[in-house]
């Protein structure tokens, strides 16, 4: 095995035939490799960002070493081999105005993932870009929906950078973030966006 690829088993402790993906893999999986894979190894200069289901959703974990068993995902679907410096940035959507939980759903927009939306109350991180060491900038458009009216209470954008002396992703601009609104680290590449009033 290279030290830019990882291999995955369908079996746990690293039984049965690889399966090998390279550096730069974007992968769904197909329908016979969907959910089957049960352990990986990883090679020393990457590092596999996962998800549940496909479309990037679901559970999100990261793999940087050899993993016995990664049944704690639910089934393996979609995934990415990305060098191991690589910061995948992820949020999630705090309610402080007293509703239920689910209430209100946050959809984030940015040009390589896509269009992300979770719910206030879910404490998984959703990921929403890729950093890696040095950049680019990521730019994400911000959207908090409430669910039982689809009345849209805060609309914005945020700029997230690479701070090459902490080795962390940093919230570079916030001009355009909601007013309504606040942001707190939560980790080298996780925030919490909080939804501080419906106005």
């Amino acid at each position: 095995m290279s030290v830019d690829e990882v291999m995955f088993y369908k079996s746990v402790n690293f039984a049965g035939d690889p399966y090998s993906y390279k550096l730069g893999a974007q992968e769904s999986l197909p329908g016979e490799l969907n959910d089957r894979f049960r352990s990986v190894r990883v090679g020393e200069l990457v590092k596999v960002l996962a998800w549940q289901h496909y479309g990037q959703s679901g559970i999100y974990r990261e793999w940087e070493v050899d993993t016995p068993d990664i049944s704690d995902i639910g089934g393996l679907s979609t995934f990415r081999v990305v060098e191991k410096t690589t910061l995948a940035i992820a949020v999630r959507l705090q309610d402080d105005t007293g509703a239920e939980a689910g209430r209100y759903s946050l959809k984030v927009v940015s040009y390589e993932v896509g269009e992300i939306t979770t719910h206030s109350g879910d404490p998984e991180y959703s990921l929403i870009g890729f950093m890696p060491a040095g950049g680019p900038p990521v730019t994400t458009a911000i959207y908090v929906r409430d669910e039982r009216t689809g009345e849209y209470m805060a609309i914005g954008s945020v700029y997230f950078e690479w701070n090459s002396g902490t080795k962390s992703v940093d919230i570079a601009d916030a001009t355009n973030f909601p007013e309504n609104m606040t942001h707190e680290r939560a980790g080298s590449n996780r925030f919490t966006f909080r939804l501080t009033s419906t106005r």
